[in-house]
């Protein structure tokens, strides 16, 4: 049994690898590398040092999805408020098309 877990472990984290590096800023990816590596030290949990370095990993992988998370918020920040810009700009336009000839 702990070896089917270690191979279907082994598999995921294959796989969310290839994912991450089509999409870098692939976060969702990112958050089940956390969970593969905590699965994988619970399977390893025999030794104690490759336990401690695969929670590290894990945690590693917490802190880039957060990361990552937080620079796409910011840049939806970004491009909402250059659209509510944007829409303040063209409601106070003035169509001179219409406006009466001075001469």
């Amino acid at each position: 049994m702990r070896q089917a877990n270690w191979e279907n472990v082994a598999d995921g984290i294959d796989m969310l690898k290839k994912a991450i590096e089509l999409r870098p800023d692939y976060d969702d990816a990112m958050a089940y590398m956390n969970l593969m590596y905590r699965e994988r030290a619970d399977i390893d949990s025999g030794d104690p040092r490759v336990r401690a370095h695969d929670l590290t990993i894990a945690d590693n992988w917490v802190d880039m999805t957060l990361a990552i998370k937080k620079q796409k918020a910011e840049k939806a920040d970004l491009q909402e408020k250059r659209k509510s810009k944007s829409d303040q700009q063209s409601e106070t336009t003035v169509d001179f098309t219409t406006a009466p000839n001075p001469q």
